[in-house]
């Protein structure tokens, strides 16, 4: 089950290869090209449920709430790439997926083994990961956590725009990262506008800004000054904008 499977074509190339090493094998690949309706994802359930496939091909969704007894063999491909994202959530993103991954496997009177692809065995994520030991995981991300200025150890919020052409957006918002506002307010570090990770969606070009403080209550007094004036900026007509506090993505 591929973890990260985002590149084109992995999980067919994926799908084939198993195809030669197992040619009597029934290999069914689960992911959103092949549900794209919940008619398509329920029929998909119901093949694996009546023992229909002998290896699933798939992503994340597949280890999500969904229970398969006679799942009894998990393979995670690619559990690395998490491991040094720019995203400093991804780590903690990762063991749980995983532990979601783990709890597929042997879920009935059948015996279950997880195997992860990995180069780092001795990483503490995945030691952590082998004991079941969440507090340990924990207790390592948030002294990584303190260490880096992170959350909880800093607050932030992020300034998102998004406009037909790249170039508006990150205009825009390097416009508001220059507002009289900000200079105002020392306590608070705003950061160079960038792409987001997602940088294209439904025709939009996407950009983002990152405002952050050690102290909560002065970002809290910063917010609603910084966005007034933010309001106030010319702007393209089709380019939007919001504020998001405590930003779950980056």
């Amino acid at each position: 089950m591929p973890r990260a499977a985002r590149l084109p074509g992995l999980r067919q190339r994926l799908e084939e290869a198993l195809a030669a090493r197992f040619p009597y094998a029934r290999i069914l690949r689960v992911d959103r090209d092949s549900a794209k309706s919940r008619k398509q994802w329920e029929a998909l359930v119901e093949q694996i449920h009546d023992g229909a496939a002998d290896i699933l091909v798939g992503t994340q969704m597949l280890a999500k709430g969904h229970d398969f007894p006679r799942l009894t063999l998990v393979g995670a491909l690619g559990a690395d790439a998490a491991l040094f994202a720019s995203d400093w959530r991804a780590p903690e993103r990762l063991f749980a997926q995983l532990m979601q991954v783990a709890g597929r496997a042997g879920r009935a009177e059948l015996p279950g083994e997880v195997l992860i692809q990995t180069q780092f065995p001795e990483h503490p994520l995945y030691a952590a990961l082998v004991r079941h030991d969440y507090p340990a995981f924990a207790d390592a991300q948030l002294k990584e956590r303190e260490q880096a200025g992170f959350p909880p150890y800093a607050y932030q919020a992020m300034l998102r725009a998004e406009a037909p052409q790249m170039a508006d957006a990150i205009a825009f918002l390097k416009a508001a990262a220059a507002l009289p506002e900000v200079a105002e307010h020392g306590n608070v570090l705003i950061y160079d506008p960038v792409p987001m990770r997602m940088a294209r969606l439904a025709n939009l070009e996407r950009g983002q800004l990152l405002a952050e403080s050690p102290s909560r209550p002065a970002l809290q007094a910063f917010l609603p000054q910084w966005r007034e004036a933010i309001a106030g900026l010319k702007a393209p007509s089709k380019l939007r904008w919001h504020i998001e506090v405590d930003p779950l993505e980056f």
